[in-house]
């Protein structure tokens, strides 16, 4: 058995009873990861920014670039960076040394979207209240940025998926509340992403792009004109029909 078999087996206590063993030592991928930590901070990189190559990174560290690649990976499947074919990494969030990167396991599905949707209620219903109260004209403006280009998106072909969530991730960024924006980013736009994919998705069709423009409209407008309860029933609104397309509702 060589050493890293070693590290990655069990001790037997007995019927029904085992244990693990102590790690003899850490492996490539913490230490990696606590050095691009590094790399970002010192380097002043912020949300949106891109990294180094693969070849640039592995050659610096001294790894593969597979090592490298997996690093990069664990920290997408996290919300953390994304990849973009032919373009590179970039930073979706805040990196640095001493924050907490917390993984959820949910098993992807209608079910799974259902779940997400009860979270998402909670927030977001909460960041349009806190948006009509904490937005300031800039993020308001860029709400209706994103409002004017999901609508022109849906005008053009019955559907805007990527438009539709730059709309309400804008919303959470007017909240002023940074884990709503990351937990839509990194759990339920990551479940509703996988279920996009599949041929139960109902949401590419022009009925679902006829019904749920006006309630958009109406959101943005009530943060505009700093109207909270009026928010909040337009965000209910938009969940409501969600959850009726979803469960297949008349």
């Amino acid at each position: 058995m060589n050493d890293q078999d070693s590290e990655m087996s069990v001790t037997s206590l007995g019927p029904g009873r085992v244990s693990l063993r102590p790690l003899k030592a850490e492996g490539y991928l913490g230490r990696i990861q606590r050095s691009l930590t590094a790399y970002i901070e010192a380097a002043g990189l912020g949300v949106g920014d891109r990294l180094p190559n693969e070849r640039t990174l592995a050659a610096q560290l001294g790894v593969s670039r597979p090592t490298i690649r997996e690093a990069l990976q664990t920290w997408q499947a996290m919300g953390l960076v994304e990849t973009r074919m032919g373009s590179g990494t970039y930073l979706q969030q805040e990196i640095r040394a001493g924050a907490l990167h917390v993984p959820v396991t949910i098993d992807p599905g209608r079910e799974a979207v259902l779940h997400s949707l009860e979270l998402r209620r909670a927030i977001e219903t909460d960041a349009a209240r806190l948006a009509v109260g904490r937005g300031t004209p800039a993020e308001v403006g860029r709400l209706r940025e994103a409002l004017e280009a999901m609508e022109a998106a849906y005008a053009a072909h019955g559907f805007a998926i990527r438009q539709d969530r730059a709309f309400h991730e804008a919303l959470y960024v007017a909240s002023g509340n940074p884990l709503y924006l990351q937990i839509f980013r990194q759990l339920i736009t990551r479940i509703s992403e996988g279920f996009n994919a599949s041929d139960e998705n109902p949401f590419v069709t022009e009925p679902f792009a006829d019904a749920s423009q006006p309630d958009h409209r109406d959101l943005y407008e009530a943060v505009a004109a700093r109207d909270a309860d009026r928010a909040v029933a337009a965000v209910t609104r938009i969940l409501d029909f969600v959850e009726r397309e979803l469960r297949g509702d008349a």
